[in-house]
């Protein structure tokens, strides 16, 4: 059955006390994922990622610019990625005694940090999260278009995210 995010009760997906999330994500490389849900529909989303950026250092090169401008973020140059995420319930796919299916849409921002210092991104989110009743966690797949911004523009509409999160 599919319901907006107003029509079900007033408590997140495992009750007024657990509204925060801890897990494991998948997007450029591991990392951590804190979620806080702050009401029904809206959450806040926080990763920390270990990945490797040696795709952008390719594409940099190609394009003519210095590769250790903002873009060396290999595994060996220990790079990673923080980014920030507001996200809204849109549509409830369904809602029984055992799981919810929310879709969701938001929208944060980046922050890159490696060998040649520090890249910042904006980008969207359009997700979905399989959350059980009676276990505290859910598995999440999102899409993640993301515009990288420093010495040149750079659109990457292929990122996705994916992990999983326990609620405390």
């Amino acid at each position: 059955m599919l319901a907006t995010s107003s029509a079900y009760a007033d408590e997140t997906p495992y009750g007024v006390d657990r509204r925060i999330g801890i897990g494991v994500e998948f997007a450029h490389g591991p990392g951590l994922s804190l979620k806080f849900a702050r009401t029904p529909g809206h959450s806040l989303q926080f990763g920390f990622d270990a990945f490797g950026y040696g795709r952008y250092r390719e594409y940099s090169l190609a394009h003519g610019h210095d590769p250790y401008v903002g873009y060396d973020f290999g595994l060996g140059g220990g790079g990673f990625l923080m980014h920030l995420d507001s996200l809204n319930n849109l549509v409830m796919f369904t809602r029984n005694g055992a799981m919810e299916l929310p879709f969701y849409l938001g929208g944060g921002a980046d922050l890159g940090v490696g060998n040649g210092g520090p890249v910042f991104g904006l980008h969207a989110n359009l997700g979905v999260a399989l959350q059980f009743a009676i276990l505290p966690f859910d598995i999440f797949g999102e899409w993640t278009p993301r515009l990288w911004i420093v010495d040149f523009l750079q659109f990457h509409p292929s990122d996705f995210n994916a992990g999983v999160r326990v609620w405390f």
